[in-house]
């Protein structure tokens, strides 16, 4: 869904993409071939920016270590910022979207996909949730508000909600199966802590409630077109 949203911002051929927190860079490999364009992939940890054979073939694709608190990317030189449900891992927020403007050129835009924190999210299962997988939750409000004071301007947001996980449950029963795992992870609890460690254990735990939660509307997911000025 996100590689017609990115055209229909703009990517074109001549376009610069940087994709901020790419993983292993699989999408900024996407991009390029579906669009014609360069891409810059960034990432904090160094170990996952590797790609295959094939891809390393593509001279238009480059990966650079580098947290979104601090992009080594010159100021003014992408067209278009690729962000992709990574900010709630994102310590310093408004310095995060700060960088972000700092790299785009005027006018250029941002694809941002993330999950925030509704209303119905209660303090111990944010506390369940949020620990043991590094999360800084976000609040729609406050969020935008960032953008705000970033110099981004909202050009189209579309709240997703609990739309992709009800799509995985009707095609293969995803989120039954997370419900099974929590469900079998707490009767075998002292056995797995035994075996993992707590830490582990309630890492692996946290992710299945990420997807049920979602589903529950205790967490929802929207995307937005942002442009610099």
């Amino acid at each position: 869904m996100r590689f017609p949203i990115a055209a229909s911002a703009g990517v074109r051929q001549d376009s610069l993409v940087a994709d901020v927190g790419c993983g292993s860079g699989k999408h900024c490999f996407q991009v390029a071939e579906r669009s014609g364009c360069r891409a810059i992939g960034t990432d904090l940890v160094h170990a996952p920016l590797r790609s295959t054979v094939a891809e390393e073939s593509n001279d238009r694709v480059q990966l650079l270590q580098g947290s979104i608190e601090q992009l080594p990317i010159p100021d003014g030189s992408v067209d278009f910022v690729w962000c992709r449900d990574m900010l709630v891992h994102v310590a310093d927020l408004p310095r995060a979207l700060w960088e972000c403007t700092r790299i785009l050129r005027p006018a250029g835009k941002m694809l941002l996909y993330t999950t925030m924190e509704t209303d119905l999210m209660e303090p111990r299962e944010a506390e369940r949730l949020y620990r043991p997988l590094a999360i800084y939750p976000l609040r729609r409000d406050a969020l935008e508000c960032a953008f705000d004071d970033a110099g981004l301007r909202i050009a189209k947001v579309e709240e997703i909600g609990s739309e992709l996980i009800e799509f995985y449950e009707e095609r293969d029963g995803r989120a039954s199966k997370r419900l099974m795992r929590i469900a079998r992870m707490r009767r075998m609890k002292e056995q797995l802590v035994s075996a993992w460690g707590a830490e582990r254990y309630e890492s692996i735990e946290a992710l299945y409630y990420w997807m049920t939660y979602l589903l529950l509307g205790k967490l929802t997911a929207a995307y937005y077109v942002l442009q610099k000025g």
